[in-house]
């Protein structure tokens, strides 16, 4: 759709705010679209992608970093050693408190025990730690792993021997060729351990990581004080915590809120530790770098459209001057035309009128002109015409106004009397004869040898039009050119 440009420069400011509102809505609109395609394109990468790729890193992982004390305390509930000691009365202390000692320094753990079921000692690599009893709190463990059947299982718990540091128990059962219980052994690694090994999990991929007993209670997490006294059942989770728990065979995903934020939680069962492991991601942070992306994208479309606005304000204004020149000048010789002429006379009619101001037209015609175009053709009479208008500008004072009246005819609306305009229009008679149009190389007989300028001067009475002006100066005009032209001539509105 194309505008015409009397639309365009009426309408400017309408126009500006038309492109300022489309060009920021474009902006705005096309942003926000990316900013929910790319939301939406990033949350489902890290819902079926990222977030299960990296739960199942750290499941190979810790897997195969808490398998290693698995093993070991499975050796030692299948070693030979520990059942026949057993058999054989439990007798000699130094044997056992050595063996002990050997596991806990030969792989690095923390504490390393074994529980004999015949007479309830807690044997530890440092000798006799203590004796089991049903009624102790802290010797519930033992009863409720003997009770559930299992073969082995982890226990979070302080270790009394230790100064009670919270420690991860591996138990194992020990039995006889026969199946008869034995006692239970075991080794226990520093909470801190397994804790540094999940920040590094965390650091790794910018994601919370723990891990949850299948009865919700939190077994291991970086903030200790959650570490079995928070129960999943009495978190944000907590209206799908048994579903989350239900988790066995195959990981699943959900979502929570917390603290007004959407939580995307992926859970995998560890059968070998019998614990679920979390990994949880905050989708405020996931979507940081669309939201980044976003705050980029609108601060260039706004920098972009308020460049682009300038330029239009710039180009209108431009165009709008042009229009305007071009509706008040003269194409050829950059005179006013009639149009801006008239503007001109009727702020210097008022001027009369409210201030007395006077002012007069000066109505130039060329003499002998029409030879010029009729011999040399118009471009060489367009070219003359130039050259006059430029020697008139020169010779009018900065508040006279100069319009080409038509063909070869021009007027000058001057300040002042017609005495005044008459002292210009003699400066502008003389500057034009002594011109010389055809240049020194021209032959003698050239017609722009032969071209003079005639004028009538007119003063300008109150309550009177511009066309009734111009009649009385074409007046005085009319009078020189029968007398030869080449002449100033003055129309006096009482003897007119």
């Amino acid at each position: 759709m194309r505008f015409p440009s009397s639309w365009l420069v009426s309408h400017r400011n309408a126009f500006l705010i038309i492109i300022t509102l489309v060009l920021l809505f474009s902006f705005l609109g096309i942003s926000a679209l990316n900013y929910s395609i790319t939301r939406s394109s990033i949350r489902q990468e890290i819902i079926q992608n990222d977030l299960p790729l990296t739960r199942d890193n750290i499941y190979s992982d810790i897997t195969s970093e808490l398998m290693r004390p698995i093993m070991v305390a499975s050796s030692m509930a299948n070693d030979s050693f520990l059942k026949d000691w057993t058999k054989e009365g439990e007798k000699d202390l130094s044997q056992i408190t050595n063996y002990l000692r050997q596991i806990r320094n030969k792989f690095g753990y923390f504490s390393a025990f074994f529980v004999s079921a015949k007479t309830l000692t807690y044997y530890h690599y440092m000798g006799v730690h203590k004796y089991i009893k049903p009624d102790n709190a802290h010797d519930q463990w033992y009863y409720d792993f003997i009770a559930s059947g299992k073969e082995h299982d982890l226990d979070v718990d302080t270790d009394e021997a230790s100064d009670n540091i919270l420690t991860v128990f591996l138990n194992f059962r020990v039995s006889d060729k026969d199946g008869r219980l034995l006692g239970v052994t075991g080794v226990g690694l520093k909470i801190d351990e397994i804790r540094n090994l999940i920040a590094e999990y965390q650091h790794k991929y910018h994601r919370s990581i723990y891990l949850v007993a299948p009865n919700g209670m939190v077994q291991v997490h970086l903030q200790k004080r959650l570490i079995e006294q928070l129960d999943i059942h009495h978190s944000d989770m907590a209206a799908i915590a048994d579903d989350i728990l239900k988790t066995r065979n195959e990981p699943r995903n959900f979502q929570f809120k917390r603290d007004g934020k959407n939580i995307m939680l992926t859970v995998r069962y560890i059968p070998e530790l019998e614990w679920l492991l979390f990994v949880e991601q905050d989708e405020a942070s996931a979507m940081q770098v669309a939201r980044m992306n976003f705050m980029r994208t609108v601060v260039i479309g706004v920098a972009a459209s308020i460049v682009i606005i300038l330029l239009t304000i710039y180009m209108i204004n431009s165009y709008q001057l042009r229009v305007e020149s071009l509706a008040l000048t003269d194409e050829l010789t950059g005179a006013s035309n009639r149009r801006g002429f008239e503007k001109e006379f009727s702020k210097s009619a008022y001027a009369l009128e409210r201030y007395n101001r006077p002012c007069s037209v000066i109505l130039m015609d060329l003499d002998s002109f029409k030879p010029v175009n009729d011999e040399l053709g118009h471009k060489i009479g367009d070219q003359m015409l130039e050259q006059v208008v430029e020697k008139i500008s020169s010779n009018i004072r900065p508040t006279d106004m100069l319009g080409r009246w038509g063909g070869d005819e021009f007027i000058v609306l001057a300040e002042g009397t017609s005495q005044d305009a008459v002292m210009v229009a003699e400066r502008i008679r003389r500057a034009i004869k002594e011109m010389d149009f055809a240049g020194a190389n021209a032959q003698p007989d050239d017609p722009r040898r032969a071209v003079t300028i005639c004028c009538g001067v007119a003063q300008l009475i109150k309550g009177e039009n511009l066309d009734h002006l111009v009649q009385r100066a074409d007046k005085a005009l009319y009078a020189g050119k029968t007398h030869g032209g080449d002449s100033v001539r003055i129309h006096s509105p009482i003897r007119g």
